[in-house]
């Protein structure tokens, strides 16, 4: 039997015994447990009123939920990636240099137009399913697979500010700070600020 399974086998031994959770914590540090550990295992278990002890739902992991959240992702970050290229290919034909090739201009529109065609409609329709099907049942929103990706996209939403916010420092240094590189600037950040924003909400429990 693994460590945990042992320290869990006890807390709800402990628990039916009729033992205080005080009382607990404090056996499990004195044989040598980290007082995070105890508290960690306790709060496997409900404080409720029922002379049992009653487990908390724990998250949960299936193939079919990473097959379709990371499919849902791909979509996300391709949707991103295409809408600020096309912002950038805009950005540039109005604000940039009026002398470059409007072809190449052209063909960045193009290309960003087509991704956008397919992906952004099916990160939609995914995330409306997924979204109504969390709603129904909510023990779907304790997906491992849901919560790990969303904080994945939370981490690189924030690495982005984090980036633009530095990019845009060095070029106030540099007297850089052009029409066209401020607008590009500000589009980075609205788009991850939004995104960090969106899967803040994402990751909140049903209890919250």
């Amino acid at each position: 039997m693994r460590a945990s399974d042992r320290l869990g086998a006890f807390v709800a031994d402990a628990l039916r015994a009729g033992h205080a959770r005080p009382d607990i914590v404090r056996a499990l540090t004195e044989a040598g447990w980290s007082r995070g550990e105890a508290e960690k295992a306790l709060a496997d278990w409900a404080e409720l009123s029922y002379p049992l002890p009653v487990p908390r739902p724990r998250p949960a992991v299936s193939a079919r939920e990473a097959l379709v959240y990371g499919l849902m992702f791909v979509a996300l970050g391709v949707t991103v990636f295409q809408s600020i290229n096309l912002g950038f290919a805009l950005i540039d034909r109005w604000l940039g240099d009026p002398m470059e090739d409007f072809s190449w201009t052209a063909w960045r529109v193009r290309g960003a137009l087509a991704s956008l065609a397919v992906f952004a409609p099916l990160f939609l329709v995914l995330n409306f399913r997924t979204g109504r099907a969390a709603r129904a049942d909510r023990s779907l929103r304790r997906s491992a697979v849901r919560d790990w990706l969303a904080h994945g996209a939370m981490f690189f939403a924030a690495l982005t500010l984090v980036g633009d916010l530095v990019s845009a420092v060095s070029a106030a240094l540099g007297g850089g700070l052009h029409p066209d590189f401020l607008a590009k600037s500000a589009l980075v950040a609205l788009v991850a600020g939004a995104i960090y924003l969106y899967f803040r909400g994402f990751t909140r429990t049903p209890e919250t």
